[in-house]
């Protein structure tokens, strides 16, 4: 595929890719999982809000950072 046709789109919506981001590293950054889905830091702290309020996962805190489940 040459760089004028790159795909910009996908299947996934933001929320499913950052879901099965966390599934795979339970204790991924916020930072990192903006950089691996193509959006904001802000962005990523809101979709995984969403995800938390809707129940599809939680966290704790270890150390200083975050572990999902």
């Amino acid at each position: 595929m040459s760089d004028q046709h790159q795909r910009t789109w996908t299947f996934l919506t933001n929320h499913a890719r950052v879901l099965v981001l966390i599934a795979e590293t339970p204790g991924i950054r916020l930072r990192d999982i903006a950089v691996r889905v193509g959006i904001t830091e802000r962005a990523s702290q809101r979709i995984v809000a969403e995800l938390e309020a809707d129940g599809y996962l939680s966290h704790e805190k270890v150390g200083r950072r975050n572990h999902y489940h």
